[in-house]
């Protein structure tokens, strides 16, 4: 996908990456050499004084009850949590308004959600099924709307559990102005969403499907931001040059902790889609496997170290004990990930650390009780 630059009087926009991906049969992306593409630059204007903490507010405490709540303040909390909350997305109604606060964003992560309140697409290319019934029209548009009323919630929560990300709602209202934003972000499809960091967009999400997981995918691979406050990058190394991976590689000489290298690219959705079972991975498997990323597109070392490891497809990813190299798995499927890593542990006899034990549930009676 090629990648767009949002060029401004303030930042010099970022160069189009060397290297891009097309998806292939396999759940991976194959590597190709970009070509310098067209740049969409916008004039960058003020906003009449209008000053935008996106991203700086802190994140609000959980929707679960507090024991020494009543009722009555629980409700009243509830609604201050949605006031802050509603305030981290910041509404944007032109062209103006949008590289303000692209701008104010900085190096954070900016997550753009457009909408509308009469369309939501699938953004599958299929055609609609047709309906003869009027009832039958108003309930299936019912029941799409509702899907992306949905994925509006979803970034709302994302909202309250990623404060170093801001984030942007468009509401597509058909008037002049917002089409032609929409225009000069290049959406066609409703919803759409868009990841955008220092004026360059990274990824979009066309269309309601899987959107929802899409919010929470995208946020963890490009803001390093989950729900709890988790930050993947400490248990997922971020190798960005030839010393890191070196330092990666050297971090255990045990043979029997496999080093995962995950190889990918900015703009690939089948690693965007596979990095949330990295992490998970990295979380349960500490001290049976330790992982690192490789972005490969994100400077110009990374770009060697794709050549030098003989990368042709993301995500790849490459095994190594005590340094050296002893396989490879290709592909974003997650279950194949985790066999990969349970094979290459059974042939060194090694079986995975148990999973963490769980409180046991309270017996619903003393009868139930007895019984056990």
């Amino acid at each position: 996908m090629p990648v767009l630059c949002w060029g401004s009087s303030s930042r010099i926009a970022a160069d189009l990456c060397s290297c891009t991906s097309s998806p292939s049969r396999n759940g991976s992306s194959r590597i190709l050499k970009s070509f310098p593409g067209s740049r969409l630059a916008l004039q960058n204007t003020s906003v009449g004084g209008r000053i935008i903490e996106c991203g700086r507010l802190i994140a609000t405490s959980a929707y679960s009850g507090r024991p020494s709540e009543s009722p009555e303040d629980r409700f009243e909390r509830r609604l201050r949590e949605s006031a802050a909350v509603e305030s981290r997305v910041v509404n944007v109604d032109s062209e103006d308004e949008f590289l303000q606060v692209l701008e104010d964003a900085g190096e954070n992560l900016l997550v753009v959600e457009v909408q509308s309140e009469q369309v939501c697409e699938t953004g599958l290319e299929e055609p609609e099924p047709e309906l003869q019934w009027k009832l039958d029209v108003e309930k299936a548009h019912a029941q799409q709307m509702a899907k992306c009323t949905a994925v509006k919630h979803v970034i709302q929560r994302t909202a309250r559990e990623c404060p170093d990300v801001c984030f942007v709602s468009i509401q597509s209202d058909g008037s002049s102005q917002k089409e032609a934003l929409l225009r000069k972000l290049g959406v066609e499809v409703l919803p759409t969403l868009q990841f955008y960091r220092d004026g360059k967009l990274l990824w979009e999400h066309k269309g309601v499907v899987q959107m929802e997981a899409g919010v929470g995918e995208g946020v963890m691979y490009y803001g390093d931001a989950a729900a709890g406050g988790v930050h993947p990058s400490t248990v997922v190394a971020d190798i960005t040059s030839r010393a890191k991976l070196d330092d990666f590689l050297s971090s255990s000489s045990d043979p029997k902790v496999l080093q995962v290298l995950n190889v990918a690219l900015t703009s690939a959705g089948p690693c965007i889609k596979v990095f949330p079972a990295v992490v998970a991975l990295s979380r349960s498997f500490q001290g049976f496997a330790n992982f690192g990323r490789l972005l490969g597109d994100q400077n110009g070392e990374t770009r060697e170290l794709l050549k030098e490891l003989n990368i042709i497809e993301v995500p790849t990813f490459i095994f190594f004990r005590a340094g050296r190299e002893v396989g490879r798995h290709v592909g974003s499927s997650r279950g194949d990930l985790i066999g990969q890593i349970l094979q290459q542990q059974e042939s060194m006899g090694l079986s995975p650390p148990p999973p963490p034990v769980t409180a046991r549930a309270k017996p619903r009676s003393r009868a139930a009780a007895k019984r056990r």
